[in-house]
């Protein structure tokens, strides 16, 4: 039996056009801050351009003045047993 290795790490920033390629292909769970502020509950990206970010429940972000990370291990574990 092989393990799966792990797209992203625990509380990855999302930065790279690439980075948010990969978390809409594998429906990654991600958290949205503005100043160290949660913008929205923790939800996957629909799509993304050069300035901003929709997530899955419609919201655009703007990608400049704000920061996208993947979940800690424990929010990981508390989000998939939903």
């Amino acid at each position: 039996m092989t393990k799966e290795k792990a797209i992203f790490g625990a509380k990855q920033e999302l930065k790279t056009d690439h980075d948010f390629e990969l978390a809409i292909m594998h429906k990654e769970p991600i958290e949205t801050f503005q100043d160290r502020m949660r913008l929205r509950p923790i939800t996957t990206i629909r799509s993304y351009n050069d300035h901003s970010v929709r997530i899955s429940d419609g919201t655009t972000i703007f990608r400049n003045s704000s920061k996208f990370y993947t979940l800690s291990e424990e929010d990981r574990a508390a989000y998939t047993s939903k």
